[in-house]
């Protein structure tokens, strides 16, 4: 096997694997028979974790980085799959990935003397935390406290590439929510008070703001 083909393949095994382990930790947030539920959850998060793997080793630009994205990646796959199960993102989870996330840039940062990255990072961070959380006074029936919380990481992650990642990731979040509520009502599956799951939407359009500002 060729050597570039090596590292994006492992990152995914590994973020598979780690995604599959983790998923137990689901259990506590799932209704009815959590533990048949979370077994069956095995596989999506894997697969999803999988999928963050390729991703992350074609953007990193080093070990941390590579580690840091990987990370995040397979704490959204969980993220995602809860959230659509049960419409929550738990602050375990957040806090979990979003230091995981943190820990290894502030090393690339160290690393290749990259702090105005970092710092953009952090501060992104707290732009969308304080701007989903107005958004959620203002509208409370659009977004709770999950999606403030996970707008925190979001943030930090996208703001690790630039301002421009930013604000592309955030406006197609929204784009992308609206999109689904109304292929929703128009399908006639739900009405204007059905809630929409704004996780899978955040980590969409962070994926989409990647791929079109590559």
């Amino acid at each position: 096997m060729s050597e570039p083909f090596v590292i994006p393949l492992a990152t995914a095994l590994f973020a598979a694997l780690l995604g599959w382990q983790l998923t137990p930790v689901l259990r506590p947030f799932l209704e009815g028979d959590s533990e048949k539920v979370g077994a069956l959850l095995r596989v999506p998060v894997a697969a999803l974790a999988a999928l963050s793997g390729l991703g992350a080793a074609n953007l990193a630009q080093s070990a941390a980085e590579l580690v840091a994205f990987a990370a995040v990646g397979t704490g959204c796959s969980l993220l995602v799959v809860i959230d659509l199960m049960v419409r929550r993102l738990p602050d375990v989870l957040v806090a979990g990935t979003t230091v995981a996330l943190l820990a290894p840039l502030a090393v690339a940062a160290a690393m290749s003397d990259e702090w105005s990255a970092f710092g953009r990072s952090l501060f992104a961070a707290v732009v969308l935390l304080l701007g989903y959380f107005l958004l959620a006074l203002i509208a409370p029936a659009g977004l709770g406290l999950g999606d403030v919380k996970f707008a925190f990481l979001i943030g930090g992650f996208l703001g690790w590439f630039g301002w421009s990642h930013v604000a592309v990731g955030t406006v197609l979040g929204f784009v992308i929510n609206g999109a689904i509520a109304l292929m929703v009502l128009l399908s006639r599956r739900g009405s204007r008070d059905t809630q929409i799951p704004f996780g899978p939407s955040m980590v969409l359009g962070t994926i989409c703001a990647l791929v079109f500002l590559r």
